[in-house]
């Protein structure tokens, strides 16, 4: 356990090196500040001038802030092991205490904690339509764990830094369907179950047993993208 802090203790001095890190580590509070006070702003102008009422759709503005943050955090753990790759470290990383599955723990558990830590005080802060506190905490986990999995993409399908921000281009399209339930109920809607951002949309105003399968499928794709590290 003490060698797991000194990692997670190591991942933070390294991060704090890397400007561009920092820079995704507060991308969420600046979406959260442009948002959470630019569209009340904009909310009266457009009723006025096109009789447009925003307000319903303010839930869509809170599940964009609660998407952004396991996104930025997973592709920010996956630059940070892709680095470490590069420079060979990860295979000193093997041969410590700690071996090979601990690095890969304390190198993934940064996203989850930071999407269980950040999402609620965004939330505090910046919420448009104040979702209940276990909603936002049950999103984070789901989050955060599909996060650790976005890591584990970037590391399976880039080779380097470069290639990493091309595949993380294509990683932000998959939370999209965190949308899908907000605009329907349909049963068909859950042809995009296969996607965690599915249920970390349906968590927003659906049951808590929804929780459920949104970790079963975050932990799929973990599981499977984790296996397939193992065979790059």
């Amino acid at each position: 356990m003490r060698n797991l802090y000194k990692m997670l203790a190591g991942s933070v001095t390294l991060i704090r090196r890397d400007p561009m890190m920092i820079m995704l580590l507060g991308v969420p509070w600046l979406a959260g500040a442009l948002l959470g006070i630019g569209v009340p702003a904009l909310a009266p102008l457009l009723q006025t001038a096109f009789d447009v009422d925003i307000a319903p759709y303010y839930p869509l503005v809170d599940m964009l802030l609660l998407m952004l943050t396991p996104m930025l955090s997973g592709m920010l753990a996956g630059f940070l092991m892709l680095d470490e790759r590069d420079e060979g470290v990860g295979v000193y990383y093997a041969v410590t205490p700690l071996g090979g599955a601990g690095y890969y723990a304390s190198r993934l558990s940064l996203p989850v904690l930071y999407s269980i830590i950040v999402a609620p005080l965004l939330m505090a802060v910046f919420s448009l339509s104040n979702p209940a506190l276990w909603r936002v905490l049950c999103i984070a986990l789901v989050g955060g764990v599909f996060a650790a999995a976005s890591a584990l993409l970037l590391m399976a399908f880039a080779g380097n830094k470069v290639e990493g921000l091309a595949v993380a281009k294509i990683m932000s399209l998959l939370m999209f369907p965190i949308f899908i339930p907000f605009f329907t109920d349909s049963p068909w809607g859950m042809v995009a179950g296969f996607f965690p951002a599915y249920w970390m949309g349906a968590l927003m105003s659906g049951p808590v047993w929804t929780l459920l399968p949104g970790l079963a499928v975050s932990g799929t794709w973990l599981m499977a993208l984790y296996r397939r590290t193992q065979r790059a």
